[in-house]
């Protein structure tokens, strides 16, 4: 418990007249996070009269932090205010008029409940108003990201729906946009680990943060997970959308022909080849890994253990679209053997299943919280996912009552 005292009343910031003759009333207009840690609440009284001395009390809830705050006088009809949460202090017009604990960055979900009365002679009004604070969340979009040249404005928007800000100087959603083909998972996860340490921890306050991570962009927050040691402790939740976990037979298949190298043949597409055998030279024979096609990055992602205390979803599509699990023959006249997937990436590969006899990624299918988002093609996936996404990621909230 945090017990401080609600007293905002400093004449110099009070710029708004009585509005005698109207009857008493409160309400909160403005409940706003301004800044890391920064939160505007505002309050107007309705039939406000100085002469009979109105006075304040209130409670101010941040999750499981409770700020009480007894009686105190109100100089005007409209008071504006800040608290300062990792400063423990509560301004008005730019001047602190009480402190309190301060409350640490936020580790989960956070619900911030304002509850205000006013008293005037016999007259007695009350308002409350709530503020949802989701933990901040990165979107790390796919391979040929780069391409476009702002964040997909529908994915975002569904985010801001659910209370997110994309914008402001207290955002929670940032979209990472990376020079997929210049980089390969390794270098392309360094990029994504600065631009959190750059542009993300700066602006918030929060002690975690969420990733959401389509396609190539779940490798690159897979593997800090497992290889940047901060990340363990940083992540709360990651949401992979279409990941390719064990490759696609087609970074292979489109790598080979010349005219696509500037896309297919990439350092990227290279780390995105199938970890599971997906060629034969003939219908029967056993399933194996063609001349130059393993992928040693992705052998190495796979063979860590991801943070326990992370949870991870997984987003994808059952349907049996022409997703690609094996070549029989010589290039370019093969034959496409086919599994359920999204058209690109396998079910089996988002999931770490065996594919072709192959091995399965340890420890992963049990680790993770499925979605099946049903037929849906792969370059779709994303928009598709996010309404369940945010829904996963908003789920829980921390207040004064959770246990």
């Amino acid at each position: 418990m945090f017990a401080v005292i609600l007293t905002v009343g400093l004449a110099a910031a009070m710029r708004v007249a009585p509005t005698e003759g109207a009857a008493l009333g409160v309400s909160i207009p403005r409940l706003e996070m301004v800044g890391p840690g920064r939160i505007e609440i505002d309050l107007a009284i309705s039939g406000f009269q100085s002469g009979l001395h109105p006075a304040l009390e209130g409670t101010i809830t941040v999750g499981r932090h409770v700020i009480q705050a007894p009686l105190g006088p109100a100089v005007a009809a409209y008071l504006p205010g800040v608290l300062d949460l990792p400063a423990g202090t509560a301004r008005l017009g730019g001047v602190a008029i009480f402190h309190f604990t301060p409350i640490p960055p936020l580790a989960e979900n956070t619900q911030i409940a304002v509850e205000v009365t006013v008293r005037q002679e016999s007259g007695v009004a009350t308002a409350r108003r709530t503020l949802m604070l989701p933990l901040p969340t990165v979107i790390v979009p796919g391979y040929l990201n780069d391409l476009g040249a702002e964040p997909d404005a529908e994915v975002v928007s569904a985010l801001e729906r659910r209370g997110y800000r994309a914008t402001g100087a207290s955002p929670t959603v940032f979209w990472f946009t990376y020079p997929s083909r210049r980089f390969g998972l390794a270098d392309g996860a360094k990029a994504l680990a600065a631009y959190v340490r750059r542009s993300v921890l700066p602006y918030i306050y929060a002690a975690r943060i969420n990733v959401v991570g389509y396609s190539e962009g779940g490798l690159l927050a897979r593997w800090n997970l497992v290889f940047d040691p901060d990340w363990a402790h940083l992540v709360n939740s990651l949401a992979m959308v279409g990941v390719p976990n064990q490759g696609a037979t087609g970074s292979y298949f489109y790598g080979w022909y010349p005219a696509l190298a500037s896309l297919a043949a990439t350092p990227a597409s290279r780390d995105m080849l199938p970890t599971y055998p997906f060629w034969r030279p003939e219908s029967g024979a056993p399933w194996t890994t063609p001349e130059g096609g393993r992928n040693s990055s992705l052998e190495l992602l796979n063979a860590q253990p991801l943070p326990e205390d992370v949870r991870i979803y997984a987003f994808y599509s059952s349907a049996r679209r022409a997703t690609w699990v094996g070549m029989t023959g010589s290039l370019p006249q093969v034959s496409f053997s086919y599994g359920p997937g999204d058209g690109i990436v396998l079910e089996a590969s988002v999931l770490g299943l065996s594919i072709n006899g192959g091995p399965a990624i340890p420890g992963l299918a049990d680790r993770l919280i499925k979605v099946d988002l049903g037929d849906v093609h792969h370059l779709s996936l994303l928009r598709a996912a996010i309404p369940s996404i945010a829904d996963v990621l908003t789920g829980r909230w921390v207040d004064a009552s959770s246990p």
